[in-house]
């Protein structure tokens, strides 16, 4: 992964227009291609094959792993030929969308978790169920459900990561505390740890994805769900709520980022902070003595899941290639190529433990975390969705309406725009 400022763009799908919100990804910021060698020809055929592919991926270390990637994939079909189309983050999205309506798109895709079920009911993307509907066990539960809609599924999960409880080491053994386990825990701890000059814990609240993505886990938690936001919904507000009235978390979370979180986490200014892999190398290279926990738990585990999919198209000019590419990419042997050089986690159940990064104590929290990572896949309304949670959110942080209340209205929006 590269550092946290690349993490998260601006963009969405609803219908077939774009609206503004910012999305987490595993991915720089890109804005370059790379194009494979085009000299290939079909096995048994004289007419050649090129694969058309768009990613976001065309920089640092997972431009490098992709690259690896569609080499050996090429090695394995010496018949196709990959050329890669690499876009800013916040522009692939509008690529498809509008190359979908000019008859004009990739045979294939790798996109965010979050897209995939947008881009698949607006009929822009192959039903792959005939060919890899049955490899549900062959993935984490969360990034699998991100692939499905209506039962039919429209990708494979290729990489993935989490959000975990990030732990300054020297304040909590000043003050002779462990990392919090459970919500009660956790609020007892950052109330200890809070001072003037310091928030027991911090994260983000901003009214954009972020913010969506850095609360749903605290509804899940509860053991509830979006389908349930008007009592599980006001529970977890309320929490929150009760971290700011304590004085242990700043009401300025409503404001912040991700990136925000984690300069407030350097400087001291927080002794906790929830945030994701991507902030581990910051960290080392800031020096700061840090620890990494799971995510407190409140009536069960649970934490938000990132990453990316590959996605093949309806109106793909090479529909069969593309699905061995798709098939190849995201096997054991392809996602093991990619991550490992990429850093990332795994979406497959039997890499776990066997990446490169696997023995790194840190990313060993994350990793083991993927079992209990929600997607965030409701279907073609989630931006719509994401944005009422946002709203309820913004408006418990500031004190503009009561957990209960907030809840409750963002819930008779939610709850007609659930799949």
């Amino acid at each position: 992964m590269g550092n946290s400022t690349t993490k998260w763009r601006t963009f969405g799908i609803a219908a077939l227009t774009l609206a503004s919100l910012t999305l987490t990804a595993c991915g720089a910021n890109q804005d370059t291609t790379g194009t494979a060698p085009a000299s290939a020809t079909a096995a048994g055929s004289s007419e050649e094959v090129v694969l058309e592919v768009w990613d976001y991926l065309g920089q640092g270390a997972s431009h490098t792993a992709m690259e690896s990637a569609v080499a050996a994939f090429e090695e394995a079909n010496p018949g196709i030929t990959v050329k890669r189309t690499s876009f800013a983050y916040g522009d692939l999205a509008k690529a498809i969308v509008q190359g979908g309506v000019g008859g004009s798109v990739p045979d294939v895709a790798i996109v965010d978790v979050v897209d995939t079920q947008n881009f698949a009911s607006l009929g822009l993307l192959q039903d792959v169920t005939e060919q890899v509907g049955g490899l549900a066990s062959d993935f984490y539960e969360g990034p699998w459900s991100s692939t499905q809609v209506g039962g039919k599924t429209y990708g494979l999960p290729l990489n993935s990561n989490n959000l975990a409880l990030y732990y300054n080491k020297d304040m909590f053994d000043g003050a002779g505390l462990e990392a919090p386990t459970t919500w009660d825990e956790l609020r007892s701890t950052a109330k200890a740890l809070s001072s003037a000059d310091t928030a027991g814990i911090a994260m983000s609240g901003v009214k954009n994805e972020q913010g969506t993505f850095q609360f749903l886990p605290f509804l899940w938690q509860t053991g509830g769900d979006l389908d349930s936001f008007d009592t599980d919904g006001a529970t977890a507000l309320q929490f929150l709520k009760d971290l700011v009235d304590d004085g242990s978390m700043s009401s300025s979370v409503a404001n912040y980022s991700q990136e925000d979180a984690r300069t407030q986490f350097v400087n001291g200014k927080a002794a906790m902070m929830i945030n994701g892999p991507w902030e581990l190398q910051n960290l080392k290279e800031a020096g700061i003595n840090y620890g990494v926990a799971p995510l407190a738990a409140g009536e069960e585990p649970a934490t938000g899941l990132g990453g990316e999919n590959v996605v093949t198209f309806a109106q793909a000019a090479q529909p069969e290639a593309a699905v061995q590419f798709l098939e190849y990419l995201t096997s054991t042997e392809g996602a093991q190529i990619y991550c490992d050089e990429s850093g990332q986690l795994s979406s497959r159940v039997d890499l776990e433990g066997k990446l490169a990064l696997s023995s790194d104590p840190d990313m060993q929290v994350f990793e083991a975390q993927m079992a209990s990572a929600h997607a965030r896949a409701y279907g073609a309304k989630y931006n719509e969705i994401s944005a009422a949670v946002q709203e309820s959110l913004q408006k418990v942080l500031t004190g503009a309406a009561s957990p209960a209340d907030a809840a409750s209205e963002a819930a008779q929006t939610i709850t007609p725009l659930l799949p």
